[in-house]
C-alpha cells in the first residue's frame, strides 16, 4: 500500500513538473510574439518613461538642429554670403522680377504725362528708372512742398532727382480743378493722365459718408480732366464684330504702334536731346534721341485710375462714375464729361523699380508699410482702370 501511494505521488509530481514546464513555454513564445506580454507593471512603466526621454531628446535635437539653421541663414545674410540661406527671399524675388516682366505698362516713350496725388513721388521718380524722358513728366501733389516733405520723409530725394532730370514736379494743384493751376497749363496736353490710389484722407469713419465723398472728389478729377486730354487716332478704336446675326459695338486694342520717328539733323524746328538709356542685354549705356521740347504725340489721350479691387474701394464705382456719370459735376452746374472703359488690368509694384506706396494721410511710424505691403498681400488686388473721353464728349 505504501508502494502505491509513493507511486502516485511520483506520478503527480511528474505530470505537475511537465504541466509548469508547458505553461513557461507558453509563455515565452506569447512573449517573443508580444514583447510586453509578461512583464510587470514596474517594467512596463520603466519602458513606458524611456521611451518618452527618448522622444523628448529627440524632439529637443531637431528643434535645436532648427534654430541653428535660422541662425546661419541670418548670419550669411548680413555678410551678404547667404546665397543658398536665403532660398526662400531668393524664391519671393524672382517671382516678383517674373510679374514685373509680365506686368502690362501703358506708357509709350514719347507721352505726355501728368501725375495727380503723387504723395511722395516715388512712382514718378520709377518711371525716370525706366528710361522715360524727364521733360514730359509733369508730376503733382495736392499739399505743399512743406506738407509732403514732412508727410513723407523719402519725399526729397525723389523730388531732387525728377528735377535734376528736367521733369516739372507742382504742389497745391487740386487734381479736381486742374484749371487753377497756371504751371500744368491749359489745352490738351497730356497724352497720359495717371492717380495712383486716390482717396481724401478725410477721415471719415461712416462708411456711406466716406465713399460718396471719395466719389465726389473722382468726379470732379474726371471733369477736371477731361480738358487736358490729347486728341487723335486710338489705340483703342471703337469697331462693330458680328455675334450671331447682331451686330456688336466693342473696344479693341489696336496693333502697336511703330514709336515716333525722331526729328532729323536736318530739322531745325524741333531740337534733339540725348536721353541716356540702358542696354537690357550688357548693361551698358547707350542713347538714344529724345524730343527736347514738351511736345505731345498724335493719339488719343487716356485717364489711367489705380485702386484696390476690395471694399470699400469697390464701393466707388469707379467704371460706373466715369461710363454713366450724374448729369453735373458735384458742386457745380458744369456737365459731367462720360468716359469708355479701354482696359483694366493688374498694377503691378515691382514693374516700377523704388516705388513705394504711401497712405494720403502721410507716414505714421508703427501703423505704415514700407514694401508696399498695403496693396500688395491683401484680399484684393490693385487694378487699373483705363479710360479715353466718349467721342461725342471732345469738343
Amino acid at each position: 500500500m505504501g508502494k502505491l501511494k509513493s507511486a502516485l505521488g511520483a506520478h503527480q509530481h511528474a505530470a505537475s513538473r511537465a504541466k509548469a514546464q508547458k505553461a513557461a513555454e507558453a509563455a515565452r513564445a506569447a512573449k517573443q510574439s508580444h514583447p510586453g506580454a509578461g512583464r510587470s507593471v514596474a517594467e512596463k512603466r520603466a519602458l513606458k518613461r524611456a521611451r518618452r526621454e527618448k522622444e523628448e531628446k529627440e524632439r529637443a535635437r531637431l528643434a535645436a538642429g532648427r534654430k541653428a539653421g535660422k541662425t546661419e541663414k541670418e548670419e550669411g545674410e548680413g555678410r551678404g554670403e547667404g546665397a543658398e540661406a536665403s532660398t526662400s527671399t531668393s524664391t519671393s524675388t524672382s517671382a516678383a522680377a517674373a510679374a514685373a516682366s509680365l506686368a502690362t505698362i501703358p506708357f509709350e516713350h514719347d507721352d505726355t504725362i501728368l501725375l495727380l496725388g503723387e504723395a511722395n513721388f516715388s512712382f514718378a521718380h520709377a518711371l525716370l528708372l525706366r528710361h522715360h524722358p524727364g521733360h514730359l513728366i509733369c508730376a503733382t501733389a495736392y499739399d505743399s512742398e512743406a506738407e509732403c516733405e514732412e508727410k513723407y520723409p523719402d519725399a526729397k530725394k525723389h523730388i531732387k532727382a525728377l528735377r535734376d532730370a528736367g521733369a516739372r514736379v507742382l504742389f497745391g494743384v487740386d487734381a479736381g480743378a486742374l484749371e487753377k493751376s497756371k504751371e500744368v497749363g491749359k489745352g490738351r496736353r497730356f497724352s497720359r493722365v495717371v492717380f495712383n490710389f486716390p482717396h481724401t484722407g478725410k477721415g471719415i469713419t461712416d462708411q456711406d459718408r466716406n465713399v460718396r465723398s471719395n466719389q465726389e472728389m473722382l468726379l470732379r478729377t474726371l471733369r477736371s480732366v477731361s480738358a487736358v486730354l490729347t486728341e487723335g487716332p486710338s489705340a483703342f478704336p471703337i469697331v462693330e464684330v458680328k455675334r450671331g446675326k447682331k451686330k456688336v459695338t466693342v473696344i479693341k486694342a489696336a496693333k502697336k504702334q511703330k514709336p515716333a520717328k525722331p526729328a532729323s539733323d536736318d530739322d531745325e524746328d524741333v531740337p534733339e536731346a540725348e536721353d541716356i538709356d540702358f542696354d537690357d542685354e550688357d548693361g551698358t549705356l547707350a542713347r538714344r534721341a529724345a524730343p527736347a521740347s514738351f511736345t505731345p504725340p498724335n493719339r488719343e489721350g487716356t485717364l489711367l485710375v489705380t485702386l484696390l479691387d476690395q471694399n470699400p474701394y469697390t464701393l466707388w464705382d469707379i467704371k460706373g462714375l466715369a461710363t454713366r456719370p450724374p448729369p453735373l459735376c458735384p458742386g457745380t452746374k458744369v456737365a459731367q464729361p462720360k468716359y469708355r472703359l479701354l482696359r483694366s488690368f493688374e498694377f503691378v509694384p515691382a514693374a516700377y523699380p523704388g516705388y513705394a506706396h504711401r497712405r494720403t494721410i502721410g507716414w505714421r511710424e508703427g501703423k505704415s508699410f514700407a514694401n508696399n505691403e498695403e496693396i500688395v498681400g491683401r484680399k484684393g488686388r490693385a487694378r487699373t482702370w483705363e479710360f479715353a473721353l466718349r467721342d461725342d464728349e471732345v469738343e
